[in-house]
Order: C-alpha cells, then sequence, then structure tokens
C-alpha cells in the first residue's frame, strides 16, 4: 500500500443462515485438506477434489500389497505367516462386521506390522448409498477397528471398486483416502490359476504398484511366489499408506 492510499474494507453479515452455512462448509474442507491433503487434487481451474488413487509415481522401487477381507477368513492366518516369513507388511481392507466377529486376527495384522483399512461394514455398493450412508458406513467400520486395536484406519477401499463423487467426498469427510489398484489379481475368480495371478503381477510390476487381493485357497499359493518375485526384481513391499509417502499418488492405473 502507497502513502496517499486509502483502504477500503467489505463488511459481510455472518448472521444469515447462508452466511453461517459457507463458515460451516468452509471449516470441513479446511480440516479435510490439514488432516488428509493427499485426498485434494488441484484440477486446472484451480478448484480442489478429492481423488482416488490407482498408484505413486516414485523412483523407489517399492509396491504395496492390498488385502480386502469380507470372506476367506480360513485362509488369513496362513497370508499373514506367509508374510511374517517373508519379512515384508501389506495392508488388509477389512470389512467392519468382519472385523468385529473376527478381533484376534485384526490383532494379529496389527501386531505384524500390517496396516488396518476400511473395506465398509458388509459390503453394499457404495455407488447406490447418500453421502450420510456412505458416512455412516465408514465410521461404523473405523469405529469397530479403533476399538479392537486402538487405531482409525485412514485408508478406504470401496466395495466393488465402486465410487463416485459422493463416495469420494465421504472418505475425504472421514479423512481417509479411497484406493483402488493398479494390478488386479483377479484372484476371487475360479478361473484365475495360481500361474495366473504370479505372471500377471511380475509381469505388470512397476515402482508405486498396488497389487489387490482376497483370502483365498489359490492367494495363499500365490503369495510366496509374488513376494519372492518381486524381491529378486529389488522391490521393497511396503503399506499403501507408506507407499503414498514415496512419492505422488495417480489417479490412473
Amino acid at each position: 500500500m502507497y502513502r496517499g492510499e486509502v483502504m477500503h474494507f467489505h463488511v459481510i453479515s455472518l448472521r444469515g443462515p447462508l452466511a453461517r452455512l459457507f463458515l460451516l462448509v468452509s471449516a470441513l474442507l479446511l480440516a479435510a485438506l490439514l488432516v488428509n491433503p493427499r485426498m485434494l487434487h488441484a484440477t486446472g481451474s484451480g478448484e480442489q477434489q478429492p481423488i482416488p488413487v490407482y498408484r505413486v509415481e516414485t523412483t523407489k522401487r517399492a509396491m504395496a500389497l492390498t488385502i480386502n477381507v469380507v470372506w476367506g477368513t480360513e485362509y488369513v492366518p496362513t497370508l499373514l505367516n506367509e508374510l511374517k516369513s517373508h519379512h515384508v507388511v501389506a495392508t488388509f481392507m477389512v470389512g467392519g462386521a468382519w472385523a468385529s466377529a473376527h478381533p484376534d486376527l485384526v490383532r494379529q495384522m496389527q501386531k505384524a506390522g500390517d496396516e488396518i483399512g476400511n473395506h465398509g461394514w458388509n459390503h453394499q455398493h457404495p455407488n447406490q448409498l447418500s453421502l450420510a450412508a456412505n458416512l455412516d458406513d465408514m465410521e461404523r467400520t473405523n469405529q469397530a477397528v479403533k476399538q479392537i486395536c486402538g487405531i482409525r484406519p485412514s485408508v478406504y477401499a470401496p466395495p466393488y471398486g465402486e465410487f463416485n463423487r459422493t463416495v469420494l467426498r465421504a472418505a475425504e469427510t472421514a479423512h481417509m483416502t479411497l484406493v483402488m489398484w493398479t494390478i488386479d489379481t483377479i484372484d476371487w475368480r475360479p478361473s484365475s490359476s495360481v500361474s495366473y495371478m504370479v505372471n500377471k503381477v511380475l509381469t505388470k510390476a512397476a515402482a508405486g504398484s498396488l497389487v489387490l487381493m482376497h483370502p483365498t485357497d489359490r492367494t495363499v499359493l500365490a503369495l510366496p511366489r509374488i513376494i519372492e518375485g518381486l524381491q529378486q526384481r529389488g522391490y521393497t513391499l511396503v503399506t499403501a499408506s507408506q507407499l503414498f509417502t514415496l512419492g505422488t499418488p495417480r489417479t490412473d492405473s
């Protein structure tokens, strides 16, 4: 400001309902940015929008295994043992109802150093739910996990891989990063053989990749071969959240 200039102030009334609503929305967006900046992505117009993460752009030879768990309980202990014996960690995206029914397995995940993420309460279709219903589904699961092991999930894998703007906003409001995948083993499909899964992961492996898996009889057999193959290629396996710190999360796979 130069000498002789007069500064003009414009006073905005904060008494009206619209003004109060504006302040509330602004506060929520600011809180989301401060708590979880990865969920906001600058668009060309300068507007901030939440994004799904499919991979991480990084120079580090690191990848993450994400294992969605709402069924296949009988295979989870073996998967945990394979991870432990190979000295690697993974991110288990657990359903809230499943976690509540199997708290000992959730505690084993935590004790082993694996990350525990959110996979919804009981595998509903997120795109068919309202913002409030999505939030309730996410928060109910977060509370269940926190009651079991004292940790609140910071990553969310939407059931069926479904998401739209409403689901993204719900995850942002819940202070979670919505995680998709770079490589899908399709291990839930009976026709996906062990060799198919191993070859797919090792062929498509790249720095910053997220690999999607589930607890199945074939996944149990494929996991050690996948881990050993990636390690032989110089990759380190980390959790999804750890991977995010090694580079820039991207929306393309």
